[in-house]
């Protein structure tokens, strides 16, 4: 039942949100913290020394004579940390949400509700009924928060994103029924024991690529991502580059793993499309002058880092993995937080305009620094240990060709150092800053979380270990 609790008290949150206009935003809130308050139960539920799934919950739903279809929830070292990330965004989510929006406020959160309860639902379903209808709902959640609640140019956006996401979901989709047929089942734990026809291996593991390089996303199927991430409220890019970004990976990680011999087979390809975003990503950061826009190919980078160390198929380099999609989860929702609120109290994201930020918001602008290195890979914060990980492991199994990925960290450092110098010192006496007094518990969070992780990684590590060192 414990798993369940994060799929039933932020669904239950959306309901009474739209049901009372007027609480909703304190619903919304209570809702969240609910759903983070269980996260932190179930940690003393959760045993780091088991391999296999736990919290496990499944119940019969549909009986297709060939296999049944059921609602199967569990979680290991990988999803487990996904889910908590969830609970604690939710929160966060929120909180930036209670300062943004003012206008349809029960629909806007009783569908970011939503999105949070389906998120969840992707990381801890078994089925791969479940997995689907979960990825889909997020698809559809999302869609709706920049469509109805996004920038100026929300329409194209949101449109573009239904299209990208949308085809990698109909790529999915193939993928499942394929492993249904010659599995005999869409439940994930007894197709773990199956073993598929290497032929059957390839096709399938092509259709997870294409199905989840859309989603992470990976060069060249990125596109869709700069103009979501600059149209979307503040709280669907936390989500969007927290959470939704790690699903591709953490799908390809999970349905992967079905595929092994197609998986190591095809390591050095994924290697060198990881090794060719996080050079894209920084690449093309270099050139951004819109805040927003910096940051999500800032994301597109890191998620190159993640392909990496899929690509090693080593325990450690899993680890990195994880750990990275946590960290970037951390650092990404607060550089977007930053940005909501700055383009709020100055009504851009120009960064021509935003220089001497620091001077006129003080406590913004020295957020934005320690972020900026948090995402750079500081020591004492979340990015250095992930970054260090995926790097160490990827020189044990591809040797010196890791320097190519490092080259995209030295080129990393040169935009968050623009980003630094033309949009948050200096002096600009005509930057003019709204009055509204900003809160700085979200960005509080997101930052303290981000070095407690960074001090002590192994209250992460001991999550990860149950499943990829044991």
């Amino acid at each position: 039942m414990m798993l369940s609790l994060f799929l039933i008290i932020p669904l239950l949150g959306a309901i009474a949100a739209y049901a009372v206009p007027r609480m909703s935003r304190h619903i919304a809130l209570a809702a969240a913290m609910a759903m983070a308050a269980v996260g932190l139960l179930s940690l003393s539920l959760f045993d780091t020394g088991i391999k296999t799934l736990q919290l496990i919950e499944k119940i019969p739903w549909l009986d297709l004579g060939g296999f049944t279809v059921s609602y199967h929830l569990g979680v290991d070292g990988i999803s487990y940390p996904m889910v908590l990330l969830t609970a604690f965004l939710a929160v966060v989510a929120v909180l930036v949400s209670r300062r943004e929006v003012h206008t349809r406020e029960a629909p806007y959160y009783a569908i970011l509700l939503g999105d949070v309860a389906a998120i969840a639902g992707v990381f801890m379903a078994q089925d791969l009924v479940m997995f689907f209808v979960f990825w889909e709902a997020v698809l559809v959640l999302t869609f709706l928060l920049i469509l109805l609640w996004g920038g100026e140019n929300r329409k194209y956006a949101s449109m573009k994103f239904l299209i990208f996401t949308g085809l990698g979901s109909a790529f999915l989709l193939i993928a499942i029924i394929m492993l249904a047929v010659y599995g005999k089942s869409v439940d994930l734990v007894t197709l773990a024991g199956t073993t598929l026809p290497l032929e059957a291996q390839y096709a399938f593991l092509a259709l997870l690529v294409l199905a989840f390089f859309i989603k992470m996303p990976i060069v060249p199927f990125h596109t869709w991502l700069p103009d979501a991430h600059v149209q979307a409220p503040t709280a669907g890019s936390i989500l969007l580059a927290g959470v939704m970004l790690k699903m591709g990976a953490y799908g390809l990680l999970r349905l992967g793993s079905l595929v092994p011999d197609a998986i190591a087979a095809a390591s050095p390809f994924l290697f060198w499309m990881g090794v060719i975003t996080i050079i894209y990503g920084a690449w093309v950061c270099l050139a951004q002058d819109n805040l927003k826009r910096l940051i999500a190919y800032s994301s597109v980078n890191h998620m190159g880092f993640v392909l990496v160390g899929i690509a090693t198929g080593s325990a450690l380099g899993i680890t990195g993995v994880v750990f990275e999609m946590v960290s970037h989860g951390i650092l990404a929702a607060l550089l977007f937080a930053l940005a909501g609120v700055v383009h709020q109290q100055t009504g851009t994201f120009d960064l021509g305009s935003l220089h001497g930020l620091i001077r006129k918001m003080p406590k913004v602008g020295w957020f934005m620094v320690v972020a900026s290195f948090g995402a750079l890979g500081l020591p004492s914060m979340t990015g250095f240990i992930a970054e260090f990980i995926i790097i160490f492991a990827s020189f044990q199994e591809f040797g010196m060709f890791t320097l190519v990925p490092l080259a995209g960290m030295i080129l990393a450092g040169g935009y968050f150092l623009r980003l630094l110098a033309k949009a948050v010192f200096g002096r600009n006496d005509r930057l003019a800053i709204g009055e509204q007094r900003v809160s700085m518990l979200p960005f509080g969070l997101l930052l303290a979380a981000s070095f407690l992780l960074g001090l002590l990684p192994f209250l992460l590590i001991d999550i990860i270990r149950a499943s990829v060192l044991t």
